[in-house]
Parts: C-alpha cells; sequence; structure tokens
C-alpha cells in the first residue's frame, strides 16, 4: 500500500512510537547516573507523555491526536516485548532451563498460587466471585519481560541466579496461562473435574512438545550451510513459533521465549545475540513506555480505586515474594534468593490481556481493568527498585556484556 494511502492515525503512531523511543533514550542516561532502573524512567515517562496527562495538553495545542495508545503503537509494544523474550531465550540456552530443573517449576507454581489464593480471598469480599477469580489470576502473573528486562540491563543473563530466574519467570508465564484457562473454563460455567483437568493436561502437554521439537528441530537446521549463512534465518523461526503459540492459545512471550532456547542451542547464537542487543537498544523500553503511556491519571481520583489498587498490588508482591523466596532459598543463599523473589514481583502483560478478556466479556469494569493497570504499575515500580537495591549479591565481577563469553553460544543439538 503506497503511502500516501495509510490513515492519518498510522503517521501519528509511527510519530509517536519516534517520540517515545528518543525520549526514553535521553533520559536513559540520567536515570543510569542517578542509580533509577530504567525501567522506572521508561514507565514514568509512558505516564508523563499519556494522552491523559501532558501528551493530552501536546495534541490539544498541536490539534492532532499524536499521544494516543492505539493498535499500531500496540504493535509496535508486543514487538519489544517479543523481542526481550527471545533474547533472555538466547542468554541460558536450554542447557539453562534442564539445569534450572525441579526447583524453576516448584518456584513457578508457588509463586502463581499464593498471590492468586490471597487475592481471590480478599476480592472476593469487594466483588462477584467471577471478577475476583479474574482479579487474581491478573494479580499471579509475573511479567517476563520485566524480568528480561531487568536481567539483561544488570548482564545477569549468564549467572547461575540469573539464569535460574529467568527460566522461574518463563515457567511462570506456562503456569499463569493454565490458571487463566481454568479459571476461563470456570467463569464459563463449564466447570467440572474432568473440564479442568483435560485444559491443563492439554496446555502443558503442548508446551512440553513444542519446547522439546523446537529444540531438538532448529539447531539441526541452522547446521545446513545455506540456512547458516542466512542472517534473518533465526528471526524467521522466531516468528513461526511465535504465530504457532498464539494460535495454540498461549501468549507469544512464550513463543519467543521457547525460539530463544532453541537458537541458543545452535552454532549461530552469538551472531543471533548480538544482532538481537541492537534491535533492542532501539525498542527495548517501548514496551514499558507504552505500558504506562495506557494509564489514566484521572482514575485516581475515583473513590475506593486507589485503595482497591493499592491493596492488589500488596498483595500480588507479597505473595509472590511469600511463594518464590523458600523455594529459592533451598538452592541459594538469602540474598541471592532475595533479588530472584524481589525481581519475580513485576506484574505486566498476562495481567493486561486477564483485564482485557474480562472487561470484554462484561465480568470486570472499567474500575476494575484500572486497579489492574494500577497494580501492574505500582509492583513493576517496586520489583525494580527492591531487585536493584540487593542485585550486588549476584551480579558477576566482569563487565564483560553477556553475549561476550563463549564462541558458539552454546553447543549445537546433537
Amino acid at each position: 500500500m503506497p503511502l500516501t494511502l495509510l490513515p492519518a492515525t498510522a503517521y501519528y503512531a509511527l510519530l509517536e512510537v519516534f517520540v517515545f523511543l528518543a525520549v526514553a533514550e535521553l533520559l536513559r542516561s540520567f536515570s543510569e547516573r542517578l542509580g533509577v532502573p530504567t525501567l522506572v524512567s521508561d514507565l514514568l515517562l509512558g505516564i508523563v507523555l499519556s494522552g491523559f496527562a501532558v501528551g493530552g495538553v501536546l495534541n490539544a495545542l498541536l490539534g492532532v491526536p499524536i499521544f494516543e495508545v492505539n493498535s499500531y503503537v500496540l504493535l509496535f509494544a508486543d514487538f519489544s516485548v517479543i523481542l526481550l523474550l527471545f533474547a533472555a531465550g538466547l542468554g541460558s540456552g536450554f542447557a539453562g532451563l534442564r539445569r534450572a530443573g525441579a526447583a524453576a517449576v516448584a518456584a513457578a507454581i508457588a509463586g502463581d498460587l499464593v498471590p492468586f489464593g490471597l487475592a481471590f480471598v480478599v476480592f472476593r469480599e469487594f466483588y462477584s466471585t467471577n471478577a475476583a477469580l479474574l482479579l487474581a489470576v491478573a494479580s499471579a502473573a509475573t511479567s517476563s519481560a520485566v524480568v528480561a528486562s531487568l536481567l539483561q540491563r544488570e548482564r545477569l543473563t549468564v549467572t547461575p541466579e540469573g539464569e535460574f530466574h529467568m527460566n522461574v519467570a518463563a515457567l511462570d508465564d506456562v503456569v499463569a496461562l493454565v490458571l487463566l484457562s481454568v479459571v476461563l473454563t470456570i467463569v464459563g460455567g463449564r466447570f467440572d473435574v474432568l473440564a479442568v483437568t483435560g485444559s491443563v493436561v492439554g496446555l502443558v502437554v503442548a508446551w512440553v512438545v513444542l519446547l522439546l521439537a523446537s529444540v531438538l528441530i532448529i539447531p539441526r537446521l541452522l547446521r545446513l550451510p545455506r540456512l547458516r549463512a542466512t542472517v534473518g534465518m533465526p528471526f524467521l523461526f522466531l516468528f513461526v513459533l511465535v504465530v504457532i503459540v498464539v494460535s495454540l492459545g498461549f501468549s507469544a512471550v512464550i513463543g519467543a521465549f521457547i525460539a530463544g532456547l532453541a537458537v541458543a542451542e545452535s552454532l549461530v547464537a552469538i551472531r543471533t545475540r548480538q544482532l538481537t542487543e541492537v534491535l533492542l537498544v532501539l525498542f527495548g523500553s517501548l514496551f514499558f513506555v507504552v505500558t504506562g503511556a495506557e494509564f489514566d491519571v484521572h482514575s485516581l481520583l475515583g473513590p475506593g480505586l486507589l485503595a482497591l489498587a493499592l491493596l492488589l498490588a500488596f498483595l500480588a508482591a507479597g505473595g509472590k515474594f511469600l511463594g518464590v523466596y523458600p523455594i529459592a532459598r533451598l538452592r541459594w543463599p538469602s540474598a541471592p534468593s532475595r533479588a530472584i523473589a524481589f525481581g519475580m514481583i513485576p506484574r505486566g502483560e498476562i495481567g493486561l490481556i486477564v483485564g482485557s478478556i474480562g472487561f470484554a466479556d462484561g465480568i470486570l469494569d472499567q474500575t476494575m481493568l484500572g486497579e489492574i493497570l494500577l497494580m501492574s504499575i505500582v509492583t513493576t515500580l517496586l520489583g525494580a527498585v527492591l531487585f536493584r537495591r540487593v542485585v550486588g549479591s549476584i551480579r558477576p565481577d566482569r563487565s564483560a556484556p553477556a553475549a561476550s563469553n563463549g564462541d558458539a553460544g552454546g553447543p549445537s543439538s546433537g
């Protein structure tokens, strides 16, 4: 389609994305100098430049709706998330997932079920059972995109603790989606033991089969000289896997992480990691800026919304720490375990997906949706700050980038 035929909204969205990225890059040097996590500055930037704050004033002055979150802007933000999770998978590889083992699975399950249970019990006193169930699911799922960003920026993806942390976050997404499937079965009035069990088993089997097939097939394909010489081939596998997992009902981030795990075991891992790091420099901040831009600061004036949102954030943060820390402590000393548990506190993409589903189905209203969004922002800010305070316990002494380690970026699958 010629550019002249694109709707004006597309041009405004492109301009908005460029402004977000430019200002985020400008603020990055200042935030790092002040010791503030860039993730925090990205979220705050989005809140300030949103159409509900300064961005709205600029829209009125310019006479065009530049600063608003529309489908075009969300498309760029989704691409940012996919890159973050692809890079996270590249950092650890399937070998790292195996090393994480049963402890990572247990931490992911406990880290979801504890906040889910706490939030459901408490919010059942304020809302209907169905609404409380959805709010509980939204409060349970850690944002793997935030975890990937924290570890990437602190250069921790190659440490054993950082590797364990990222794998817990990735498995947390799987647990959260299984939990969401169960809740949607209940909310849809189809609750019975067979329906729930079948839903859980089906999702788990699909994830395991896709993971194993990817790790076995993709590295072997990338041994072929023609495919290995094609620089963009790993990204083709990334996009194909994203399409497959979305078709199966999973979040796109799971496909991105699986693709990263598979490519990390290939002969082109180093080259792909370097290319991905360049893309992250360009687009890595966008998801967090856009998340902040979706928050309506005027909603804080609503009666009870702020109090209930903070209560939901407290239950989400406290429940996640109580679920993850004891299991991490079985494997690591106290300080790294606290860093891992704090780093699991941020909520994000899956919680927002849950909110969208509930709102579209009429189970959640605008107030409840605002509570989920504010909870996501508060837990992300809190988790990032707490993680930064204790991260020295797992930061490697070297300052070299994670990608500089090794020649081939992981063993080829044989």
